[in-house]
């Protein structure tokens, strides 16, 4: 475990996230912010990805939220008119990751997706450091593309096993077409999805996931649940006050 001192635009808080090996000499720029927050230290608490693993194993409530995948290749969750969005960037073998989706996205889905308050959209950032995680991403995306990426995405954390071979398995038991999805994750469209998605959040200076913006406003690593919850009631008061 390491720590890393970032500048956020946030309140003080202790986050847990992991670290991205982003290159040193990658030029980095923020997300633009329709409100003017001041920036403050923070401290990210940061661990290698796949390292302790949350002990939880429940199976992630994903209802009947409607999802769609953008052309980018990000999957949206919620109604697409909700005045608020957060874009999420994430990886399938990030604990922290896990953590977010297992304990804080139902309490977010019933608070503000099903109220139409806010959409998710989840977007990849695969490490090289593990072999499955393009093959995780990519197989997400295919999903995502026959309208069933939130369930893969909840498989893909609950199973240590992320190879294509898996997620072929994987898919017979959520009734995915297996053939179209081999297809699409071999598809240089897809992999150029995947790619653009590595490069957006390049620019937007994430170097550890899960990051987050909130109608563009930037925060790292995993939130206390009341703190999101407060940022998100902040940012549709201001919204409601332009």
């Amino acid at each position: 475990m390491r720590r890393t001192t970032l500048l956020l635009a946030s309140c003080g808080l202790l986050l847990a996230a992991c670290t991205l090996p982003i290159p040193s000499g990658q030029q980095q720029s923020s997300a633009a912010s329709s409100s003017n927050v001041s920036s403050e230290e923070t401290q990210v608490q940061g661990e290698e990805i796949g390292e302790g693993m949350p002990l939880t194993e429940e199976r992630t409530e994903t209802g009947a939220l409607a999802e769609h995948m953008l052309s980018t290749g990000v999957l949206e969750v919620g109604k697409r008119e909700a005045p608020l969005t957060l874009l999420m960037f994430t990886e399938h073998h990030c604990s922290y990751c896990r953590q977010f989706l297992f304990e804080i996205f139902p309490r977010l889905k019933t608070d503000f997706l099903e109220t139409g308050t806010l959409k998710l959209q989840i977007a990849m950032l695969p490490l090289q450091k593990y072999q499955a995680s393009n093959d995780a991403s990519l197989g997400f995306i295919c999903s995502a593309a026959q309208g069933k990426g939130l369930v893969m995405h909840d498989t893909l954390f609950r199973n240590p096993n992320k190879s294509k071979a898996a997620i072929l398995s994987y898919a017979v038991d959520l009734k995915l077409d297996t053939a179209l999805l081999d297809d699409c994750m071999k598809s240089a469209r897809t992999k150029a999805m995947l790619e653009g998605q590595q490069t957006w959040a390049q620019s937007l200076g994430v170097d550890v996931v899960p990051a987050f913006f909130l109608n563009g406003e930037k925060f790292l690593g995993l939130p206390y649940y009341p703190d999101l919850k407060g940022r998100i009631a902040e940012t549709l008061k201001k919204l409601n006050e332009q």
